[in-house]
C-alpha cells in the first residue's frame, strides 16, 4: 500500500502509551505507525513527505462541547469581550452599527460582556443602556456565559414582552416601575430568541459553520460536539441546522467533523423529535447524530447555577432550576429508552444532585451497560456526588479553560468550604471517571492549550492570581490531553475510529511547535499548532 502522506523524524504520541518516529497515511486513514525505517517502505515518488525535525505529533483535538453556529455568528457580531464598563458596551454597539451601516429595524447581536469585569459597578446593563445605542434597531447582547441576555426597548416590544410575561425556568427582570428592564435570564432567553421573528438564513448558517470551523482548525481541533439551535439569537430549529451541514458535506466545504448535540428542552419537543428517525450514532465520519442536550441550571458567574445552599455572596439566592425532579426523570427516561444518549448541563451542586438522582433512577429501572450518558460542566460538587458519578459510569464533559476563568471568583461565590471540592479533576480521574475536554465556544477561547495549562498548573492563564488554586486537583499533561483525544472519542462512541494514532483509524493529527510532554508546564499555554491534518489532508499550516 502506497502512502499519500508520510511524517517522519518526529515524536508521534499515539495516546495509547506509545511514542513512535513516523506515521504513514493513505487517503483518510493511518496505515502505519512505527520507526522511520518501517514507514519509509510506504514512500514512493508520489508520496508527500514531511520531515518533522523532532517535533511532536498528537491526535487532532476533539472539542466535546461547543456552539459552532453561535461561535461563527459571534465572529460577525459585536465583540463585547473584555469590556470594562457599560459605557464601553454602548460604544462598541454604536460603532458596530455605524461601521456596518446596519439599516433601521434590523436586529443587532453582541456577545461576550461580563459584569464582573466592569470597573464602575458589577451590575448588568439594562434596556436603558442599549436604548442609548439605538431606539430603531432591536438589540440583543449575550453575556459571556450565554445564559443572560440584555434587550433594548424596541426588541422587547417586537417580541411582545410585558410585565406579565413568564417562562418557566427563566426570568424577565423588572425595574422599580414593575416593567421589564431588559435583563433576560435562562429559559426566558431561549424563548425570547425563538420568538423574535428573525432567524438566520441557510446561507448565514453555512457561513457561520465555515467561519467558526476554519478558526477551530487553527487550534488543532478536527472534531466538535456541537449544540447549535442555541446561542446568539439563533431562532431556527434542528432541521435548518441539519440541512446546512448536509449541504456543506455535499459541497465538500465542511471544515471539521461534527457530533451533533440536539437541544430538546421540553417533554413535547422530545416526543416530536422521537417521531422521526434520527437517533444517537446515525450518520458518518463527517456528521453523526449525538445526544439529547438539556440545561438543568445556569452559571456561577451569573449566580444562576442551582446550589444546595445559598450563594456566599448573595444570601437567599440558590440559583435557577429548569426542571422539577420528576420532569427531569421523565425526560431522561424517554431519551434513554429510545436510543438517545443524554447530555445534561449541571454546574451547581444542587443541579448535580438532581441530575444524579434522575440518572440513578432511570439506570436502575432500565439498565444499559454502555449508555455513555454525560454531565456537562460539573464545577461544584462533593466527593460523595463524585463517587456516584463513577458508580453510574457517567461521563463528565467539562471545560478546562473554565478552571482558569473561575479561579478569581469561586471563593466569593461558594465560600471556603465548598470551594475545596470545586473543579475536582484529579479526584474524579482517580475515581475512574471519563473526563472529556471542551471550550464551550463562544463562551471560552478555542485555544485548547490554555485549558490544558489551567488544569495541569491549576492557575489562571492571565496570572490573576499567580498562585495555584487547589493544587491537589492538578492532573498530568497526559490526562489533560486525553480529555481532548481518546476520552473525547469514547464519549461519542467513536473511540474505534479516532482519538488515538493507530493503524486503521482516521488520519486526524496535529504537529506542535514544542513537545507538551517535555517542556516546563508554565509553557503549556504558549504551545502553538503548526499543522492540522484532517482525513490525511493538511487543512492548516502556520
Amino acid at each position: 500500500m502506497v502512502a499519500n502522506l508520510v511524517l517522519k523524524n518526529g515524536k508521534i504520541y499515539t495516546m495509547d502509551g506509545n511514542v513512535n518516529e513516523a506515521v504513514s497515511i493513505k487517503d483518510d486513514t493511518i496505515i502505519k505507525v512505527g520507526t522511520n525505517k518501517e514507514v519509509e517502505e510506504f514512500i514512493t515518488d508520489e508520496t508527500e513527505v514531511i520531515d518533522l525535525m523532532g517535533k511532536a505529533v498528537i491526535p487532532g483535538f476533539i472539542d466535546t462541547h461547543t456552539h459552532l453556529v453561535g461561535y461563527g455568528c459571534s465572529i460577525n457580531a459585536v465583540n463585547l469581550e473584555n469590556t470594562t464598563s457599560k459605557e464601553e458596551v454602548v460604544e462598541r454597539c454604536r460603532d458596530f452599527i455605524n461601521k456596518n451601516d446596519i439599516p433601521e429595524g434590523k436586529w443587532v447581536y453582541g456577545r461576550g460582556w461580563n459584569q464582573n469585569l466592569f470597573t464602575d459597578e458589577n451590575t448588568f446593563p439594562t434596556k436603558y443602556d442599549l436604548d442609548k445605542v439605538s431606539i430603531k434597531h432591536p438589540i440583543l447582547i449575550i453575556r459571556t456565559c450565554g445564559h443572560i441576555g440584555i434587550a433594548n426597548t424596541i426588541a422587547l416590544e417586537k417580541v411582545g414582552i410585558s410585565k406579565n410575561t413568564f417562562i418557566e425556568g427563566g426570568q424577565f427582570d423588572k425595574g422599580d416601575d414593575g416593567e421589564p428592564n431588559g435583563v433576560i435570564r435562562e429559559a426566558s432567553l431561549e424563548w425570547f430568541k425563538k420568538n423574535k421573528g428573525s432567524k438566520q438564513s441557510n446561507n448565514e448558517i453555512k457561513k457561520a459553520i465555515i467561519d467558526g470551523g476554519n478558526e477551530l482548525i487553527k487550534y488543532g481541533i478536527t472534531s466538535v460536539h456541537t449544540e447549535d439551535s442555541y446561542d446568539l439569537g439563533y431562532g431556527g430549529d434542528f432541521e435548518d441546522i441539519y440541512n446546512s451541514y448536509q449541504e456543506l458535506i455535499s459541497e465538500k466545504r465542511l471544515p471539521v467533523r461534527i457530533y451533533q448535540k440536539i437541544s430538546l428542552p421540553k417533554s413535547m419537543e422530545i416526543d416530536e423529535f422521537l417521531k422521526g428517525n434520527f437517533r444517537t450514532g446515525m450518520g458518518n465520519e463527517f456528521y453523526r447524530i449525538g445526544p439529547m442536550k438539556q440545561w438543568t441550571d445556569g452559571t456561577i458567574g451569573a449566580r444562576t447555577a442551582g446550589m444546595l445552599n445559598d450563594y456566599s455572596d448573595d444570601i437567599g439566592n440558590k440559583g435557577l432550576y429548569y426542571y422539577t425532579p420528576e420532569e427531569l426523570y421523565e425526560n431522561i427516561k424517554k431519551a434513554h429508552n429510545n436510543g438517545m444518549q443524554v447530555c445534561l448541563h449541571a454546574i451547581g451542586d444542587g443541579a448535580l444532585e438532581m441530575v444524579l438522582n434522575a440518572y440513578e433512577k432511570v439506570l436502575k429501572e432500565f439498565p444499559k451497560k454502555d449508555h455513555r450518558h454525560r454531565i456537562v460542566h460539573c464545577f461544584v460538587g462533593s466527593n460523595e456526588q463524585y463517587k456516584r458519578i463513577a458508580d453510574l459510569n457517567l461521563i463528565i464533559n467539562t471545560q478546562p479553560i473554565s478552571t482558569s476563568t473561575d479561579i478569581p471568583m469561586m471563593r466569593s461565590r461558594v465560600g471556603e468550604e465548598r470551594e475545596k471540592t470545586c473543579h475536582a479533576w484529579n479526584t474524579l480521574t482517580k475515581m475512574g471517571v471519563c473526563i472529556t475536554g471542551s471550550s464551550d465556544i463562544p463562551v471560552e477561547t478555542p485555544n485548547i492549550f490554555k485549558g490544558i495549562y489551567a488544569v495541569v498548573t491549576r492557575k489562571n492563564v492571565d496570572g490573576n492570581p499567580k498562585e495555584p488554586w487547589l493544587e491537589n486537583e492538578r492532573v498530568s499533561v497526559e490526562d489533560a490531553i486525553k480529555m481532548f483525544t481518546i476520552n473525547a472519542a469514547y464519549s461519542a462512541f467513536e473511540d474505534n475510529i479516532k482519538g488515538s494514532l493507530k493503524e486503521g483509524k482516521l488520519a486526524d493529527m496535529i504537529v506542535l511547535d514544542r513537545d507538551p510532554f517535555e517542556i516546563d508546564i508554565e509553557e503549556l499555554k504558549d504551545v502553538v499548532v503548526e499543522k492540522t491534518i484532517l482525513g490525511g489532508e493538511i487543512k492548516y499550516s502556520l
